[in-house]
């Protein structure tokens, strides 16, 4: 394998690298997304996320690790004059690198992917969650509204029946005066007659 060759691999790494990063990123956002869903999977997906943080640090720390032993790689590469049996060993060095970072690459991967399931099913928990959230609200309101409707009825036949007393308090009222007139002309009557009987 030639220089060439070399720094092309070293190529395509950078590339599968920047592409990952932004599938990281990308995935970032949808679950900063998801945690103004609902309160109730606040934690949940604050834990997804800083896992999924932590897998980006680590994936950080194993790409500078990688990036300074291809620095290393590369000046070693730039000193031609260097024998043969030393620029092979580099080489060796850096095929081992190269196959530890695809093999990270892959487990990253596969945890990207997991995170994207675990977020599946939290959303689909949410919309059966929602969903339960939404029936019970209907229910409550429709018991609302028949209980609005029962104090109106109740709160008519109560008025009702106090204007029913009203009245008979002004019947009643109305009577006992009529009665004392009454008394009072009976009693004048009776009045003249004891003073014409005298």
């Amino acid at each position: 394998m030639n220089i060439a060759d070399i720094e092309k691999k070293m190529h395509d790494v950078e590339l599968r690298e920047e592409s990952m990063l932004k599938r990281i990123t990308e995935k970032d956002k949808t679950i900063s997304k998801m945690s103004n869903v609902v309160e109730a999977y606040e934690r949940t997906i604050a834990e997804l996320i800083s896992e999924k943080e932590i897998l980006i640090r680590n994936h950080e720390i194993e790409c500078d690790s990688l990036k300074q032993d291809n620095e290393i790689n590369a000046q070693h590469l730039e000193s031609l004059e260097k024998t043969f049996s030393n620029l092979y060993a580099k080489y060796e060095r850096m095929k081992k690198n190269a196959i530890k970072y695809k093999e990270n690459e892959e487990k990253l991967v596969e945890k990207v992917v997991k995170l994207e399931e675990c977020l599946r099913a939290q959303e689909q928990r949410y919309e059966k969650m929602k969903c339960h959230a939404m029936s019970q609200l209907e229910i409550a309101n429709t018991k609302i509204d028949e209980a609005i409707r029962n104090h109106s009825q109740e709160s008519a036949k109560l008025k009702a029946q106090i204007k029913k007393e009203e009245l008979y308090r002004i019947s009643i009222n109305e009577q006992l005066i009529q009665k004392s007139k009454e008394n009072e002309e009976l009693v004048k009557i009776c009045d003249e007659l004891i003073s014409e009987t005298n």
